[in-house]
């Protein structure tokens, strides 16, 4: 059985709508359909929403899908916790921080 057809079981054992379902995990009807008939797979949050929402463990959700288990990577060093410095740089943060700082620096000496 693949991932998109126990997602689709179930639903439809609780006598969810594909709509109840996606508003629930907040995605689209669409994201629930294409999961369903298995164009698309969830991402790694979604399928823990999903298993937490079906009250079934990861392990039986994805069990029987063995293109899902080949997609899955799992890196060793990644780490769990992203410090403040390191989100601010990977984002562009630091860059606007710093422009505002030069244009800050630059007011106050053309006006002292």
């Amino acid at each position: 059985m693949t991932l998109g057809q126990r997602i689709k079981e179930e639903r439809e054992k609780r006598q969810w709508t594909q709509d109840y379902l996606a508003e629930t995990l907040n995605v689209s009807r669409q994201a629930i359909s294409k999961w369903e008939v298995g164009s698309a797979y969830p991402d790694i949050d979604r399928l823990v929403q999903i298993s937490n929402l079906f009250d079934i463990t990861l392990d039986s959700l994805i069990k029987g899908d063995d293109s899902l288990k080949k997609s899955i990577v799992i890196t060793k060093n990644a780490k769990a916790q992203t410090n403040v410095w390191e989100f601010m740089l990977n984002t562009g943060w630091m860059m606007v921080i710093a422009i505002i700082y030069l244009i800050t620096k630059m007011i106050i000496a053309v006006f002292s």
